[in-house]
């Protein structure tokens, strides 16, 4: 199953970071949308990397977090 996970952060040097930390983890740039207008990022992952991701965005001071299945 697909899921997104989409993090809201307060500045965009958080939301920079986020991203060069999903990279380096190993999360296809594919699959990282980055919206700099609301300061979200959205990962499009399988189900079983969902906690791996949170771990992350939270690592980074995200604001809020949600989680959809598609």
């Amino acid at each position: 199953m697909t899921m997104t996970v989409t993090g809201t952060y307060e500045s965009s040097a958080q939301m920079k970071n986020t991203r060069e930390d999903l990279v380096a983890t190993g999360i296809p740039q594919e699959q990282i949308f980055v919206d700099e207008e609301n300061h979200h990022i959205k990962v499009m992952i399988a189900d079983v990397t969902e906690p791996e991701i949170e771990e992350i965005l939270t690592r980074h001071n995200v604001h809020s977090m949600t989680t959809s299945t598609h």
